[in-house]
């Protein structure tokens, strides 16, 4: 597929900062400049710690399945229905994947085009399986790079925290047991899904990515998730993930649902965050398990919105400050 000019940058894009770094929180917030230097690495990839002020209720801005590239080559804009009062009152926005395809490429111009509508000290992102197309499924550190070379937060397992609040982020991938018969779902989404022929797997000699690495990956990115849901934290929890947590995100009759949702409700019923938000979908989806609020908070394409199919318009979610627990 030929995709229009603007895609490409008309820079190259600044690369900084050790590989070793992948998986911590990015935030530029501490730093008086949008472009982080390499003087700057060191100090700003780390959660940003919440002032003792933070009181006030928390404006969330959360998109998954922005599809960028896909909007602009419609000549149209997925946020056009938020007034600039709404991108203004905006405290921390989360891009949960799906950004674009081909992410060494396009982040740049997802990243300037999200920085006239909010402040990118303020933008987290990670990926979601069309960020890797024509490129590999190890890419997430120069991923990260990218982001903070332009002044937003690599937030791949990674924690955010302001005030009482604290965001769980990873992209975690499927364990294709949904149906109860996994090899199965394997050969099915190895055949249906476009992520098994257009990402590579580095570590395996460049080959095509398989179902079999996005499961381990599955398993990597829960115990994470599961390690970071045990420890004691004094507000509320909110997970942001690419992939759906639950078999009540995909209708029975979607034969590969396996590929787009696991099942986690012991997970969420035994750590109960306060909402969990996800995409990849692209169905409008609301529901709870125990007292999680789970929610599809997928952007869409923008021929979904033309044909009223788009799964929601994504609307600042306003989050009031919890009570803490007493000392």
């Amino acid at each position: 597929m030929v995709y229009p000019r603007p895609w490409r940058s008309a820079r190259p894009t600044v690369l900084t900062g050790p590989s070793s770094t992948v998986g911590k929180v990015r935030d530029p917030s501490a730093s008086p400049s949008r472009l982080l230097t390499r003087d700057r690495w060191n100090s700003t990839c780390r959660p940003r710690k919440a002032e003792a002020t933070d009181t006030a209720d928390l404006r969330l801005l959360v998109l998954p399945d922005l599809h960028l590239d896909r909007w602009i080559a419609a000549g149209r804009d997925p946020l056009d229905h938020l007034t600039p009062d709404d991108f203004a009152g905006v405290d921390l926005c989360i891009l949960g994947g799906d950004l674009t395809n081909e992410a060494i490429n396009r982040w740049p111009r997802v990243f300037g085009w999200l920085a006239e509508r909010v402040e990118p000290s303020k933008t987290f992102a990670f990926e979601g399986n069309h960020d890797y197309y024509f490129a590999s499924i190890d890419d997430r550190g120069r991923h990260a790079e990218i982001a903070a070379a332009h002044g937003v937060g690599y937030a791949q397992m990674g924690e955010i925290v302001r005030g009482d609040h604290r965001f769980l982020c990873t992209t975690l991938w499927t364990n294709f047991e949904l149906h109860g018969d996994p090899r199965g779902a394997m050969v099915a989404a190895e055949r249906l899904m476009n992520d098994y022929t257009m990402i590579r797997a580095a570590t395996d000699d460049h080959s095509r990515l398989r179902p079999e690495h996005t499961a381990r990956i599955h398993v990597r990115h829960r115990a994470w998730l599961e390690a970071k849901l045990t420890e004691d934290f004094d507000g509320e929890t909110t997970v942001v993930t690419h992939h759906a947590p639950h078999r009540s995100c995909v209708p029975p009759a979607v034969a590969n649902g396996p590929a787009y949702a696991s099942d986690l409700s012991k997970m969420i019923e035994q750590y109960r965050p306060a909402r969990w938000l996800y995409g990849h979908t692209h169905i409008p989806h609301r529901t709870t398990v125990g007292v999680t609020d789970l929610r599809c908070c997928s952007v869409g394409y923008p021929y979904e919105d033309s044909r009223g199919r788009l799964p929601s318009r994504q609307d600042v979610i306003v989050l009031p400050q919890p009570h803490r627990r007493s000392s």
